[in-house]
């Protein structure tokens, strides 16, 4: 179980996440999965595209609940639904919790016919996780290390991305 949030590490109000200029969105609606707290950047940046923010600790339950009525009518319409998880893994204290995590990535863009990319900080990459501040958490492990939790995975420019089809 999950007992550091590392909440305080959202600090990127205009910083563009690398993964958003890497990926390749084929889909129309994406799910930022961990987004953080500021997410206007983000939006104004996949103009043209359903945004979908998703953070246990850093967005409002409305939030929350509203991106996960769109998943659920996606899956029901059968949209395709691309999801970004941009340095999540890297600052979670629990394997379980990112194998649940990896899991849910992966059923779905099973369901929908999406694509994930996921990133993670490395740190120094000892692959020895400590805790870095009162609520805070860095495991250390390079991205490779991650592929363990995942069942359809490959490594492709910097970011572990699941799916099925080429971009």
């Amino acid at each position: 179980m999950q007992t550091l949030t590392s909440k305080a590490t959202s600090i990127n109000r205009v910083k563009l996440p690398a993964v958003f200029r890497k990926a390749c969105f084929r889909s129309d609606v994406i799910l930022d999965y961990g987004c953080g707290k500021y997410t206007d950047h983000i939006r104004s940046h996949l103009a043209g595209k359903e945004y979908l923010p998703y953070d246990p600790f850093n967005q409002p339950d409305e939030v929350n609940r509203a991106t996960h009525n769109a998943i659920n009518n996606a899956i029901k319409k059968r949209i395709p639904v691309d999801v970004v998880c941009s340095n999540v893994l890297n600052v979670i204290d629990d394997s379980g919790t990112i194998r649940t995590i990896a899991e849910g990535l992966e059923s779905l863009t099973a369901t929908t016919g999406g694509t994930a990319y996921i990133t993670v900080y490395e740190g120094n990459r000892s692959g020895i996780g400590k805790q870095t501040g009162p609520d805070q958490y860095q495991r250390n492990e390079p991205l490779s290390s991650y592929l363990r939790y995942f069942r359809n995975a490959t490594i492709k420019n910097g970011m572990i991305n699941v799916s099925s089809k080429k971009c």
